[in-house]
């Protein structure tokens, strides 16, 4: 028992026997469940989940549990997600997934290397992109009157603060740019998107 109890708290293990699980099986394991909890979060517009609590979700569903900080392993596990996704062509499920502060985090660009797509200026606004195509994907019931994509509410609270911050001072903001519809990049003066021709 105390060696179960060991493996348990250093590796992955299955809940009801405590079976050690070798890393790769829970890792294939995790990843097929983040993808179905991603799919299901997506079927409500606006939702999306923070990096713990799809952690937990995952472990869960599989019923492959780890005593490891999720940090050491949900990033491997987005990255198999977006790889699926990619390959697939479905839109970046990934997307669904932020930080505790709302922001989609450094590995959201995994998603932008997938489709070899330089960084945008706006990571957030390019995920509200995706996530929006997530939504539409997975028939979640979109507005009925087209608007902007959603940011998550600790991002767009921030960017209403400075904005009020900004407010009191005298200058103008740029107008927001235009970006492509195919792969949420900025687009050039001529409006022709370089990366989806």
């Amino acid at each position: 028992m105390i060696e179960s109890s060991v493996s348990a708290t250093a590796g992955a293990w299955r809940a009801g026997d405590d079976v050690p699980v070798t890393l790769r099986e829970a890792t294939v394991a995790w990843a097929f469940a983040a993808h179905a909890q991603l799919s299901e979060i997506a079927t409500g517009y606006g939702n999306f989940v923070t990096v713990a609590e799809l952690a937990e979700r995952v472990q869960e569903a599989s019923g492959v549990h780890t005593g490891a900080p999720t940090r050491m392993w949900m990033d491997a596990i987005l990255r198999k997600v977006a790889r699926r996704c990619h390959n697939a062509g479905e839109p970046p499920l990934t997307s669904l997934c932020v930080q505790e502060d709302h922001t989609v985090g450094d590995i959201y660009k995994y998603v932008l290397e997938l489709a070899r797509l330089p960084i945008p200026k706006d990571l957030e606004l390019h995920a509200a992109y995706a996530r929006w195509q997530c939504y539409e994907q997975h028939g979640a019931a979109m507005p009925a009157e087209p608007t902007a994509p959603p940011l998550t509410p600790k991002v767009a609270g921030s960017r209403s603060t400075s904005t009020t911050q900004q407010a009191t001072k005298p200058q103008t903001e740029p107008a927001r740019a235009a970006v492509c519809v195919e792969c949420f990049i900025e687009l050039p003066a001529s409006g022709t998107c370089h990366y989806c021709v």
